[in-house]
């Protein structure tokens, strides 16, 4: 009996052994080529210093601070000097509403 469970010890040692010799440091990935450069304006992933359309399209004002969307999450606008602002699409993974009223 107790050579029966040492075998059987002994066999899950061994198979954890390949697992973990299986799983190896991955191969180094190339790094990207620089970034061509270009005239074009750089745009940063934060929030906007006013809620003008014409130049932040994808943020438009809202009343409050915060918008509910379809599924109960309650996501929080910005403050702006122009009021308080969040983006367009905050709540696409939400099932909506596209934020964006007209008043």
């Amino acid at each position: 009996m107790r050579r029966q469970t040492r075998m059987q010890w002994m066999g899950m040692v061994s198979g954890a052994g390949m697992l973990l010799l299986a799983c190896g440091p991955e191969a180094a990935q190339p790094a990207p080529a620089e970034a061509a450069t270009s005239d074009q304006e750089v745009r940063a992933m934060a929030p906007p210093t006013s809620c003008d359309p014409s130049v932040d399209l994808d943020w438009c004002l809202v009343r409050s601070n915060r918008v509910q969307c379809a599924d109960g999450f309650q996501m929080y606008a910005y403050s702006t000097p122009d009021g308080w602002c969040i983006e367009r699409d905050i709540c696409k993974n939400h099932r909506g509403p596209i934020i964006c009223p007209n008043w």
